[in-house]
């Protein structure tokens, strides 16, 4: 066996190769870690997301007519209710919902049957919520009942 075919045919990685590797690593490590080891207010963004989709779901449900509504905040969970029963989640849980935060600001809003309006709101209302690193974040729910992130006007 010739010894100099043998070591022409190892091949190893170029320093282009490597640098492109580690930026990839880097990048996927940025975007990934955070939602792993809780830094950076994910648990407070996944808790004003669920707020937010339960005073959606409220809404819809009044809208549609099925009777006033009830979204209640208080400390880490969301219920929805009618007439003082709590409403299935939609994917099979049910209210009330564990959120991944804290509410700092206890709230109950009723949404009316057929209009989805907050019944006797003039202002919108505000829920700050807070995470265990002490992230916050807030919903704001309009007279008119939409709910959207914070800073509310």
């Amino acid at each position: 066996m010739d010894q100099s075919l043998a070591i022409t045919d190892a091949r190893g990685m170029t320093l282009i190769e490597v640098v492109t590797v580690l930026i990839i690593v880097a990048i996927l490590a940025a975007l990934i870690l955070p939602r792993f080891m809780g830094i950076g207010g994910y648990s407070a963004n996944a808790a004003q997301g669920d707020v937010i989709a339960a005073a959606q779901y409220a809404r819809q449900l009044a809208l549609l007519g099925n009777g006033n509504i009830t979204l209640s905040v208080q400390g880490g969970s969301v219920t929805v209710q009618s007439n003082g029963q709590d409403l299935p989640a939609p994917g099979g849980k049910g209210y009330p919902v564990t959120i991944p935060g804290t509410a700092q600001t206890n709230l109950s809003v009723s949404f009316t049957s057929g209009t989805g309006s907050v019944v006797n709101a003039t202002q919108t209302s505000s829920i700050t919520l807070t995470d265990s690193g002490g992230e916050g974040r807030v919903v704001c729910i309009s007279p008119t009942g939409l709910a959207y992130a914070g800073p509310c006007s």
